[in-house]
Order: C-alpha cells, then sequence, then structure tokens
C-alpha cells in the first residue's frame, strides 16, 4: 500500500545551520536507499522550503510510520502518514469530468 508521509520541521528546532545539514545529508542518504530498493516512489522538498514529502510503498501503516520515525530529521519534525490510492486510467486527478472542447475555447 502507498503512504504519503509529509515531515515539517518544528519552529523550536534547536538545531544550528550546520548539524541541520548534517542530519539532511544523512537523510537524504536513507531516502535514496529507499528510492533505489523500491521503498519510496518519490521524495521531494516542501514548496514552503521547511519540510518533505515522501510516498513510501510498504505493507502497512506501521511500518510507514517505522520508516518516517528512522529519519535522522524525525527527532526535530511534525510527521503526517496517510494513506493513498493511485486514481484510475480514466478518473481525471481533479475529479471532474471535462470537457475538451472548453479549452479550445
Amino acid at each position: 500500500m502507498r503512504y504519503l508521509v509529509i515531515g515539517c520541521l518544528r519552529e523550536s528546532c534547536p538545531l544550528s545551520p550546520a548539524e541541520y545539514l548534517t542530519l539532511a545529508i544523512r537523510e537524504w542518504e536513507t531516502v535514496l536507499r529507499w528510492l533505489v530498493d523500491g521503498r519510496a516512489l518519490a521524495y521531494g522538498r516542501l514548496g514552503t522550503g521547511t519540510g518533505a514529502a515522501i510516498v513510501l510503498d510498504v505493507g502497512s501503516e506501521a511500518e510507514a510510520r517505522r520508516l518516517a520515525e528512522s529519519l535522522p530529521l524525525a527527532p526535530y519534525a511534525e510527521m503526517r502518514v496517510r494513506a493513498v490510492e493511485p486514481l484510475a486510467r480514466d478518473e481525471p486527478a481533479t475529479g471532474l469530468r471535462l470537457d475538451p472542447r472548453a479549452a479550445a475555447s
């Protein structure tokens, strides 16, 4: 099953910039291993610049939470884990049926 994990650093994060960078590099290395072995399907920084999102493909929510909590920056972050399902091939991402003629006008 797929899970979306969103982590955002807490405002009270006590890390210095150097400490943060050291942990961030370790976290990137960890997530890259997950991408290679198939546990992670996607990883990226949030538009706010204060967090990241990972799509995990694992057997349970408990496993997704365990992986999220094992990340080096996890002790300093608020983490959310949500189950996600892929859209059906014929279902638009918006959930609306769009009229292709409307886009041409």
